[in-house]
């Protein structure tokens, strides 16, 4: 952490570290979005993906190892349209990190209104999903321990069809 404090130094960049509520504040104000490309997907389908907005609203720089971005998602069950009834069911999904496939180092570096965006796909459990009809889908980011707190209202609604 120390050699990724002074690079960020020499960069001009600060480090993003938590406020006493555990929210990631570097002298700025990071803001997280998401949203997917696609509203809807097949029942059988491996996967979903979704896009991670990580925004700067901040006065100052920031900068942070994309190694150290995690992503956890809940999916909801909401109603489903075979029977027309409403479903109440959850699950969670945990995703070790955000970070491509590499063990390189990545310094995400982001100016003042600067974004940085990340396209991620989530597992969908053929168990949960095997139903058509609509589910909720309510991404959380962190970066190591810090939470980035999205806007509760950033919850996806997708539908999952029969598509044969």
């Amino acid at each position: 952490m120390k050699s990724l404090a002074i690079y960020l130094s020499i960069c001009g960049l600060s480090l993003a570290l938590p406020n006493a509520a555990g929210e990631v504040k570097a002298n700025s104000s990071l803001e997280v979005k998401v949203s997917a490309p696609r509203s809807s997907v097949c029942v059988g389908d491996k996967a979903i993906t979704i896009d991670i907005t990580i925004l700067n609203h901040g006065q100052s720089n920031i900068g942070f190892d994309s190694h150290h971005l995690h992503v956890n998602v809940g999916y909801g069950a909401l109603f489903d349209t075979t029977t027309m009834k409403r479903r109440t069911e959850g699950i969670a999904i945990q995703q070790d990190r955000m970070a491509s496939g590499s063990d390189q180092q990545t310094i995400i570096a982001l100016e003042q209104n600067q974004a940085y965006v990340r396209q991620v796909s989530f597992p969908l459990p053929s168990s949960f999903f095997s139903q058509p009809g609509f589910y909720l889908l309510m991404p959380s980011v962190s970066i190591d321990a810090f939470s980035l707190k999205p806007d509760p209202k950033t919850g996806i609604i997708f539908e999952v069809r029969d598509c044969d």
